[in-house]
């Protein structure tokens, strides 16, 4: 009889612990914040000769003026990367204006298809328990 006792201890203690870190895991999804770069992008501009110095200070300058584009711009040797916001406008629309603003002889950088339509998000796969169960509870409490 002592053994029965001893059992049930240790299986209540056992699915006292599950509950109480179910019940942490659920507190920790429904008190998330959303992202809050949810909407930045990164882009690539290739040209077809080298940056000097002054040319480089000249890209960044005409690409801070274009509105959506961040302060994060890299320019190094013919290429430009850049950060935008999605919502404000996106690589073409940046491209175009950059090319209004100078003579400059460039070209847009696209993934291939293949990589483009692959997903981002290395954590979760939309179709997964894990990311099913954090979109259910995140309904239930938002």
């Amino acid at each position: 009889m002592r053994i029965n006792r001893t059992v049930k201890k240790i299986m209540l203690s056992v699915l006292g612990i599950a509950v109480l870190l179910f019940g942490i895991l659920v507190y920790h999804i429904a008190s998330m914040k959303p992202v809050e770069n949810a909407n930045i992008q990164i882009s690539r501009i290739d040209f077809d000769k080298p940056f000097d110095s002054i040319s480089s200070i000249d890209i960044q300058k005409k690409l801070h003026e274009i509105k959506g584009v961040k302060s994060e711009i890299i320019v190094k040797r013919n290429v430009v990367v850049y950060f935008h916001d999605n919502n404000i406008a996106d690589s073409k629309k940046i491209y175009d204006e950059l090319m209004t603003k100078g003579n400059y002889k460039a070209e847009r950088f696209l993934l291939p298809a293949n990589l483009a339509q692959k997903q981002v998000c290395p954590v979760m796969k939309k179709d997964s328990y894990k990311y099913k169960f954090s979109k259910f509870i995140q309904g239930i409490f938002n």
